[in-house]
């Protein structure tokens, strides 16, 4: 294996992903670790995640034809990642293209399309950095959007799934895997030692008794508080959310029901997306206008 950014993310990153999300990408994950960069196909143009709609609802090839009143529309589709690499785009990345299109005079507003199932908790901060300062409105458009996807979808101005069908909503929630390859390596004549200073004995203790079977320091030093933050921030960001049981511990919600609990705005498509942000827009050019 090559270095590459993603295969170091996901050695050392906690992640914020739904479980079937988590195992479906599974065995690309061990193509990413066992591979080199040859052997995949390169990242798409930006163009793939990054577009712009004009006022009549045309899609621009390139941004220097912009007109006046365009939207920018920003894809964060799949595992997020932090950084960017040869196969796939990062909250750098896209991050990036949202403040382009925040700052060009000529695009009032953006549409996040954002169908995840979550990914690194590393991926998380830099939207929501954006978000804080931004100008101009961001509605969210989703299918799925769950875990760290969710997380950042909170922040939007506006969150709207894609159908009253497929689109769902939450995973709420903070969890770990790691697999002890221990037996495996005995069964090998494999003896791995360990050895730590004298002075380091709380270096990888929570991780070290987990191996043990006692998840407490585990769950108390790393999940816990990411918990806690996660479900901080979900509070803060939508304060009308009807809390019940499994809303904010990891349940999953179709559209409608999402909608009727608060996690969501409304139901529509790119189109309504669209619209919601002319109307952000305007709503606030007449504020500023007049106050």
């Amino acid at each position: 294996m090559v270095f590459s950014k993603t295969a170091n993310e996901i050695l050392r990153s906690p992640w914020f992903m739904e479980p079937k999300s988590a195992l479906s990408f599974l065995p690309l994950v061990a193509d990413i670790l066992n591979k080199t960069q040859k052997d995949f196909d390169p990242r798409p143009e930006a163009v793939a995640v990054r577009s712009v709609i004009t006022p009549q609802g045309v899609s621009l090839p390139r941004e220097e034809e912009i007109p006046q009143g365009s939207i920018g529309v920003v894809s964060i589709m799949g595992p997020m990642l932090k950084y960017g690499d040869w196969c796939s785009y990062g909250s750098d990345d896209l991050v990036a293209f949202a403040k382009d299109f925040d700052t060009n005079e000529n695009i009032i507003g953006q549409v996040w399309v954002m169908d995840s199932g979550g990914g690194s908790v590393a991926a998380v901060a830099p939207y929501l950095d954006f978000l804080k300062t931004k100008k101009k409105p961001v509605v969210s458009l989703s299918d799925m959007s769950a875990s760290a996807n969710y997380y950042i979808a909170s922040s939007t101005d506006f969150i709207m799934a894609e159908n009253n069908i497929s689109s769902m909503f939450g995973s709420i929630g903070v969890m770990i895997e790691f697999a002890d390859f221990k037996a495996v390596y005995e069964k090998e004549g494999i003896k791995v030692h360990t050895i730590y200073a004298d002075e380091s004995t709380h270096k990888n203790l929570a991780f070290k008794q987990a191996l043990e079977g006692n998840y407490d320091a585990i769950k108390a030093e790393m999940l816990n508080p990411l918990a806690i933050k996660f479900q901080q921030h979900i509070r803060a960001s939508r304060p009308n959310l009807k809390i019940s049981e499994g809303v904010l511990n990891g349940k999953m919600f179709y559209a409608e029901e999402a909608q009727s609990i608060g996690l969501i705005d409304g139901i529509g498509n790119l189109d309504a997306a669209i619209n919601y942000v002319k109307f952000l827009a305007n709503a606030s050019s007449f504020i500023s206008t007049n106050y």
